[in-house]
């Protein structure tokens, strides 16, 4: 049978694998498939494969019987060792023997074992059960005997211990057939509960008498039992009842005295809160020692309440006394009103009458029965009730706080709260809205309606009595109203509350911007410049200096409030950042001064001065010229006809600004002339002829003109002088080749100023 083609194709592949790789397959060819074939070429490849495959055999048997006698070396060692593994056979079986019966010996001995220590320890219980009812009975009769002998401390520890025992002790049959007795016919926990409601109305009656006595002896004494008996809540809240009392008594005693002084409700509210924490302080050991850590959070719950009612009730006499609520009524009636109008002219008043309304006529409309004087008083006041108030909170939250974080770690703040729902305590165990504290706030209010009636009015006033004297730099009104507006900051700064500083603040910047900068900006507008008077105009440059100095005294203000704010203890690291944050707020109003303090001055310059200064330029420069021969240029050089005409010039003309001007003004009316005075220069420069001598000439002019100005400021004008430097430079070449020494790349440190234009047209002028 001939191959197919499929089994041909198999052949070779499998023959061709072989010859690619030495590491053969076995090849096998059944015998029908060998007959079968007729291809000699596949009949020499069959017999290929399989003398490879004869040889592949021949080469397995030689190993096999090159290993036989090291198979045979192996044989002969098992052959040695199984007489050996015989017996430790039988030395197994008989440990597997002797270990069996041990280990059920001693499950025999564990059980009986077990048995024995369960018997011990039910006798055991029964001895301490025993013991349990005895002691039992002697605490019983201890009651009993102590309570004959009106000696109440050991009746109470004897009740302590014996509620101590386990309820099963107590309760169970053993007990209450061997406790009872003819006298004590009833069962323990009968007898333990009516003792201990016997005892505790006794201490709680000799407590409220030891209280009446006022004997801090004997309310310490008794004080001491409640816990002894499971009352540590009675005893908690007779003992704060106590020391509210004297709370109590103080603040009623401070109300029944006259309020003569000025802050006499501060005062009495200070007294309140320092005689609370005195409380706190000689108190909390005593309940710490006899009730534990923690306890004296339900104490400073009750003095909060005692506190919130006795502080509402001096603060609602100081509102009647000092009439705080008609005030702030009337306060905000004339708020109401109609607005005024901003005052048409200066308010420099001894230099010129003041047609128009003025504020000294809108002043007059506040109703005359609110006193300023009253209203500091009051304010002031206020002031220190929020302070103190402030700082009362802040003492109260750090002593509760302490006994809360105990509290938490026992798993026992409900047993603290004094009978109201958790929802209305914070995470410090307090109040969230005490009464104090709401009624604070309302008084912050009425302090905020009154204080910033109090600032406006003083600005009105201050700007309406505002004088100038000769040869001062500003008027009355810059030192008046930045003492208000210090003052009122401050006042807002000591109540310790951020909100009524935030508040302040912006009134403040208002008043500042809608007030008092234009005020300033009106009186501006108002007063006509011109070059041709002889005079500078005096008011004008005192509205600039009051702005300049204004501006100087708000930077100074808002940094002294700052540290102001780092000195007060009762403000905490939060409120700190948040009033550093409000007071940023002023450098808005800073940055207006700045604003019209600059357009001024160039207002000023502009109609004023740079007229004058560019005639004086020219005028000095008539009859001089650099085109100079040898005796021509030492006749200069003699005489310095420019430098002298310029400098007296510019003395005579700058003198006025000099001797009115704040220094800052000064400097930038300097600065401004400074920059006119090179533009017009330039312009001179550029068409004026040149030599050798000439160029000389002018960069002496230049230089000695140059160190004139900057001797006049305190600023940097020698940059501003550095194109007509450049201008001088260039001039001064020996030859016009000389340029690319200093131009282009070869500038080095020179950064010119001129462009390329400019510079031909100064070479051209040689």
């Amino acid at each position: 049978m001939a191959p197919t083609a499929q089994d041909t194709s198999r052949i070779s592949t499998e023959s061709s694998g072989q010859s690619k790789d030495n590491t053969t397959k076995e090849v096998s060819y059944s015998l029908e498939y060998l007959k079968g074939l007729t291809n000699v070429a596949e009949i020499q490849d069959c017999l290929r494969e399989l003398e490879l495959e004869e040889t592949k055999v021949d080469a397995d048997l030689d190993d096999l019987l090159a290993e036989r006698e090291e198979l045979e070396a192996t044989l002969d060692k098992l052959e040695v060792l199984e007489p050996q593994l015989g017996s430790l056979q039988n030395e197994s079986k008989a440990l597997v023997q002797i270990i069996s019966d041990t280990s059920g010996l001693a499950e025999n001995i564990s059980v009986k074992v077990r048995q024995l220590d369960l018997e011990q320890s039910r006798v055991q219980l029964a001895i301490r059960h025993v013991d349990d009812i005895q002691e039992l009975k002697f605490c019983i009769s201890g009651i009993q005997r102590a309570m004959e002998q009106l000696d109440y401390e050991d009746a109470a520890r004897h009740l302590h211990k014996a509620l101590g025992f386990d309820k099963a002790v107590l309760q169970g049959s053993f007990a209450e057939i061997s406790v009872p007795s003819a006298s004590n016919p009833e069962y323990p926990t009968v007898i333990l509960a009516n003792a201990k409601a016997k005892l505790l109305d006794i201490i709680s009656t000799e407590f409220e008498s030891a209280v009446q006595r006022q004997s801090e002896e004997d309310i310490t004494r008794y004080f001491k039992l409640f816990p002894l008996l499971g009352e540590e809540q009675v005893g908690l809240d007779k003992y704060s009842r106590f020391v509210c009392a004297i709370v109590s008594g103080k603040a009623q005693a401070s109300l029944t005295e006259p309020p003569k002084s000025p802050t006499f409700y501060a005062d009495t509210l200070i007294r309140l809160f320092e005689s609370i924490a005195v409380i706190v302080d000689q108190h909390q050991p005593v309940v710490e020692r006899f009730y534990g850590q923690g306890k004296m959070l339900r104490v400073i719950q009750r003095l909060q309440e005692e506190s919130d009612l006795r502080s509402c009730k001096v603060m609602e006499a100081f509102e009647e006394e000092r009439q705080i609520k008609r005030k702030v009524t009337e306060i905000r009636s004339f708020r109401d009103a109609p607005k005024r109008v901003i005052p048409q002219a200066g308010p420099i008043r001894s230099m010129t009458p003041q047609p128009g309304s003025s504020a000294v006529q809108q002043a007059s409309n506040i109703p005359e029965v609110i006193d300023p004087r009253e209203l500091d008083i009051n304010l002031n006041e206020m002031v220190l009730i929020s302070q103190r108030a402030n700082l009362y909170n802040r003492f109260l939250e750090s002593r509760a706080k302490n006994e809360i974080e105990y509290l938490q770690k026992e798993d026992r703040v409900g047993d603290t709260l004094v009978g109201k729902s958790a929802n209305l305590y914070n995470e410090c165990g307090l109040l969230r809205a005490s009464g104090l504290s709401n009624k604070v706030e309302e008084v912050m209010d009425h302090y905020l309606v009154i204080e910033e009636f109090f600032l406006r009015r003083s600005v009105d006033k201050a700007m309406a009595i505002d004088e100038y004297d000769f040869g001062s730099q500003t008027s009355s009104c810059v030192d008046d109203v930045f003492y208000i507006i210090k003052k009122t900051i401050s006042r807002a700064v000591y109540t310790s509350n951020v909100d009524c500083l935030a508040a302040m603040i912006n009134f403040v910047q208002r008043t500042l911007e809608m007030d008092y900068i234009a005020f300033f900006k009106k009186s501006m507008q108002s007063i006509t410049l011109g070059a041709d008077t002889r005079d500078p105009p005096l008011k004008y440059m005192v509205l600039l200096n009051n702005i300049n100095i204004s501006d100087d005294y708000l930077g100074k203000l808002t940094a002294e409030i700052e540290q102001d704010c780092a000195n007060i203890t009762s403000l905490s690291e939060h409120a700190l950042e948040k009033a550093k944050a409000v007071l940023s707020g002023l450098g808005a109003s800073s940055n207006t001064f700045r604003q019209i303090l600059s357009s001024g001055i160039e207002q000023l310059f502009n109609q004023t001065v740079n007229q004058k200064l560019r005639a004086l330029l020219l005028d000095s420069y008539k009859d001089i010229k650099y085109v100079v021969s040898d005796e021509e240029y030492a006749e200069q050089e003699a005489s310095n006809r420019f430098v002298h005409r310029f400098m007296s010039g510019f003395d005579a003309m700058i003198e006025p600004y000099k001797s009115t001007l704040t220094e800052d003004n000064y400097n930038q009316v300097i600065a401004r002339a400074v920059t006119s005075l090179t533009r017009t220069w330039e312009k001179i420069i550029f068409q004026t002829r040149f030599n050798k001598m000439g160029a000389i000439r002018f960069d002496k002019d230049l230089r000695a003109v140059g160190f004139y100005m900057v001797s006049l400021t305190s600023f940097p004008l020698r940059d501003k002088l550095t194109r007509l430097n450049q201008q001088a430079m260039l001039l001064d070449l020996e030859e016009l080749e000389d340029i690319y020494e200093i131009w282009g790349n070869n500038a080095g440190s020179i950064t010119w100023r001129l462009t390329d234009n400019e510079v031909r047209s100064i070479l051209g002028c040689r």
